[in-house]
């Protein structure tokens, strides 16, 4: 390394015995060319010869990859609960204002609702954790604001900000222009604005101030908490608290028990149907027409069987205990309420199927 400075001392030894400054020479060589490290390791090797002790090392490389590690935890957390916060309001939104085209079943948007809260619970206290240590670590070292590795993760994330917000209005004057604009995606392309422009304006601010700012800290971390907040509650009232899920999920099991029991019947009487058809004594007679095996006749939570009690001729009954009324999803014969519920069915008419509840 030092033949590769030796150019550089004898300048600075040529250029120091004539009275020139250090700034003076640090300037000169950079437009000459030389970078920033070459210098200063010049400078360094030239002091170290003229005082006989090295230049400390501060850690640099050891800070720089404490400032990537945490940066990138930063950003990446950061990014999974803006995405996963966007997700949750969009399927509030089309839950508020549904496209009639489109049926989307609580068995689809149950667990999809219930990802997102618990990604965003999870990485949001995360990303405050991380954002408040590097905000100290700042302020402890405040030559840590000019890391190259802070600058470039955050211009990325700018890049990315910046694209997504240029996306959203596009394909918004997009549907204007074509005349299809409605309120379901009108609050859509608001909820990205709001997201992406918040995460833009704070990283570009933070790009522009030259020290910590503690209120504009307090600020962004009170608008990050409120908007996490509400899409915490928009979620919760979305798909309710956890035991209500439970019991929700339980009468799915059972709708889904119900009408598999119904089909298997109804397939019985197609093949064995005419005069001397008769239906099944008790359901476990039903379960071995069941060549699959795989219709449950008990309760999912009190494992008791389900009621059955044949009827006139093609007619018969099916009855089961539900802990809540059934949600709007759930539209004709399979429509009960909460507590003890018999379904009078026909043997000779098919059934609607009810989507398996996982």
């Amino acid at each position: 390394m030092l033949a590769e400075t030796q150019p550089l001392l004898e300048f600075i030894e040529a250029a120091k015995s004539q009275g020139a400054t250090d700034e003076f020479l640090v300037a000169l060589l950079r437009q000459n060319g030389w970078s920033e490290k070459r210098i200063y390791q010049a400078f360094g090797d030239w002091y170290q010869a003229r005082i006989g002790k090295a230049v400390p090392s501060g850690g640099g490389r050891v800070e720089a990859a404490k400032d990537a590690f945490l940066y990138l935890l930063a950003f990446i957390t950061l990014g999974i609960w803006v995405i996963q916060l966007g997700s949750l309001l969009f399927a509030a939104i089309d839950r508020t204002f549904p496209n009639p085209v489109f049926y989307y079943t609580r068995a689809e948007w149950v667990p999809s609702i219930a990802t997102e809260l618990a990604s965003i619970i999870v990485a949001f206290p995360l990303f405050v954790f991380v954002t408040s240590t590097i905000v100290q670590s700042v302020r402890r070292q405040p030559e840590r604001l000019e890391s190259s590795v802070r600058k470039w993760l955050t211009y990325i994330a700018l890049v990315i900000t910046v694209s997504t917000m240029i996306g959203d209005v596009v394909a918004f004057l997009q549907y204007f222009l074509r005349g299809d604009l409605n309120t379901r995606f009108v609050l859509k392309v608001l909820t990205v604005l709001v997201i992406a422009g918040g995460v833009f304006a704070y990283y570009f601010d933070s790009l522009r101030s030259s020290r910590v700012s503690s209120a504009r800290n307090r600020l962004f971390a009170l608008a990050a908490l409120i908007t996490a907040i509400f899409g915490v509650t928009v979620g919760f009232v979305q798909i309710g608290s956890p035991a209500m899920q439970r019991s929700a999920s339980a009468d799915a099991r059972r709708l889904f028990d119900l009408s598999s029991l119904a089909q298997q019947m109804h397939s019985n009487w197609l093949v064995h149907r005419g005069p001397g058809f008769m239906l099944s004594a008790t359901l476990q007679d039903e379960r071995a027409n069941d060549s699959g095996g795989k219709t449950s006749l008990l309760d999912p939570v009190s494992r008791r069987p389900y009621r059955y009690a044949p009827g006139q001729g093609t007619t018969y009954s099916l009855c089961a205990v539900f802990a809540r009324p059934s949600p709007a999803d759930v539209q004709g014969q399979w429509r009960h309420q909460a507590g003890n519920v018999c379904f009078t069915l026909d043997a000779s008419n098919n059934v609607e199927s009810m989507p398996r509840p996982w």
